[in-house]
């Protein structure tokens, strides 16, 4: 029992030893953890200052016609002749494009002359009757007063005048009818014969010798050879375009980039693809393609304000309620701002922040 005691108290001893000599230690080590607690709290800053400042939209899109003019004819079933134009080529307005063939066209007109001067004829015939009949009428009237002639025959001279003008009126109607004929006849003449109907470019040429001319269109004329940018929009981007906005626009290929003006912005927007549309007038002289690809740029905002990273702001119950984190004396303050215009991870600060504060750079937990 006695030796026991004794090995009991020496252990304890040796234990009490090891224990002082690792105190030291262990200090340190608590030292160095609140050490690297302390530089995991750190935050990176920035001054905020007002400078000028541009918002802008980046979109794509492809090249169209202005305004492209579908030329046909009315003259359905008729044998194409010749085809005088080739795609691009420009053409002037009245321009002869596609000649139809006539000889059925010719014949008609022919009838047509030939029931007009035969309706001519008879008119005329018809004239000199009446002239005739107005002529013995006339002289009945003088020997009815000398009573030389019965009433019988005065009535059968007044009753062929009578005859005589309604026939005249037939005959008129019916040359008439004649020239109507002759007319239509010689507009489908003519319209054998298919101009342009204005200044442009040749798009398409649908037209080819020998085939029928149908309901379809035979050529295709861009007017001027005016081609566009026409913009696809997201639904969310479209408010911030205007008409007169100054464009600029990359086409695929092509290393220069083109100025352009906002012309129209579509009032409607596609229900399956949630894109609205834009159509930009571009200012150059190069050649442009029908669809070309491109991508077009817009500032559609620009002037002096703060402008903070969207990681500098902690956002409340909606996206309304954002506030910063500014550094006063080593220590930071949740202040409430009022934010603004939003692109490409820039907020505008419009209340709540003033010109040479501090606030931490990124907000997070």
């Amino acid at each position: 029992m006695r030796y026991v005691s004794r090995v009991v108290r020496a252990a304890a001893a040796s234990l009490f030893i090891v224990a002082a000599g690792t105190g030291p230690l262990l200090a340190e080590q608590a030292a160095a953890s609140a050490q690297v607690d302390l530089s995991q709290r750190t935050v990176s800053t920035f001054i905020t200052e007002r400078r000028p400042a541009e918002w802008t939209l980046t979109f794509t899109g492809v090249l169209v016609a202005r305004d492209e003019i579908a030329v046909g004819t009315a003259l359905q079933d008729q044998r194409i002749a010749t085809v005088e134009v080739e795609v691009g080529e420009r053409v002037k307005a009245g321009q002869v494009l596609v000649r139809l063939e006539t000889a059925m066209l010719e014949n008609k007109l022919g009838e047509a002359e030939g029931r007009v001067a035969r309706s001519k004829a008879a008119l005329a015939q018809q004239e000199a009757t009446l002239a005739q009949a107005q002529s013995a009428l006339e002289r009945a009237e003088r020997l009815k007063t000398t009573r030389t002639i019965s009433q019988q025959t005065y009535e059968d001279r007044a009753s062929a005048v009578a005859v005589a003008k309604q026939s005249v009126a037939v005959q008129r109607a019916e040359n008439a009818e004649a020239q109507a004929q002759r007319a239509e006849a010689q507009r489908q003449l003519e319209r054998a014969i298919v101009r342009a109907p204005a200044d442009g470019v040749v798009s398409e040429r649908l037209a080819r010798a020998g085939a029928q001319a149908g309901a379809e269109p035979l050529i295709r004329l861009i007017r001027d050879g005016a081609v566009e940018f026409a913009a696809e929009v997201p639904e969310a981007d479209l408010p911030a375009l205007a008409v007169g906005q100054t464009v600029k626009v990359k086409l695929a290929g092509r290393a220069a980039e083109m100025k352009g003006t906002v012309r129209i912005v579509a009032p409607k927007i596609d229900r399956e693809t949630r894109l609205g549309s834009a159509q930009i007038t571009l200012d150059t002289k190069e050649p442009l393609f029908v669809g070309a690809f491109g991508k077009a740029e817009v500032v559609f905002a620009k002037r002096e304000a703060i402008v903070v990273a969207d990681s500098a702001l902690v956002y409340g119950r909606g996206t309304d309620d954002c506030a910063v984190f500014v550094v006063n004396d080593g220590r930071v303050q949740r202040r409430p701002v009022e934010t603004g215009l939003r692109k490409s991870g820039k907020v505008e600060i419009r209340a709540g922040l003033e010109p040479g504060e501090r606030i931490v750079a990124k907000a997070g937990a």
